[in-house]
């Protein structure tokens, strides 16, 4: 297993992941390009450029040549990162892939300083949210957006 990190260059890569990965969820919660568009399973190479852009460091985990995942982060402040975008292939989900990219972000984010990293999910996805725990991520609680079919759930964890 090798996680490198993503240029632009690998944005195809990307968006495959991505929308396969979120995919599931999008079924789980009835979400549509209609009622969602936002969600990562209707991502467009436009957003994961413009996430470049803004800042986001993507990065890509590899086991045996294949791309399997990926993560990115965002610094919110000199002491706050946002974990974001987190997403395995259905097909390489339960082998440790998702731990290894949550476990990257927090080796990155330690190095510049910062101290705590932060997450929104959807707040009724009970099995994300205890695997989020299970890293040590607290709660601090819900919001409901007008532009979003689901109450988002803000969690975070000091490093």
């Amino acid at each position: 297993m090798v996680i490198k990190e993503a240029s632009k260059a690998d944005i195809s890569i990307l968006l495959d992941i991505l929308r396969k990965s979120f995919d599931g969820v999008a079924k789980k919660f009835n979400l549509t390009i209609e009622n969602c568009p936002k969600n990562l399973a209707f991502c467009t190479a436009q957003r994961i450029e413009d996430d470049f852009v803004r800042g986001l460091q993507y990065y890509m985990l590899e086991d045996d040549g294949q791309t399997c995942g990926c993560v990115a982060f965002e610094k919110a402040s000199d002491e706050i990162f946002y974990l974001e975008r987190l997403a395995v292939l259905p097909e390489h989900r339960r082998k440790g892939f998702g731990t290894a990219l949550v476990n990257h972000v927090f080796d990155q984010v330690k190095e510049t300083g910062a101290i705590r990293v932060e997450i929104g999910i959807i707040s009724k996805d009970m099995e994300l949210k205890s695997w989020y725990k299970r890293f040590g991520f607290i709660s601090k609680g819900t919001r409901k957006f007008h532009h979003l079919p689901f109450v988002v759930e803000f969690m975070y964890k000091e490093l």
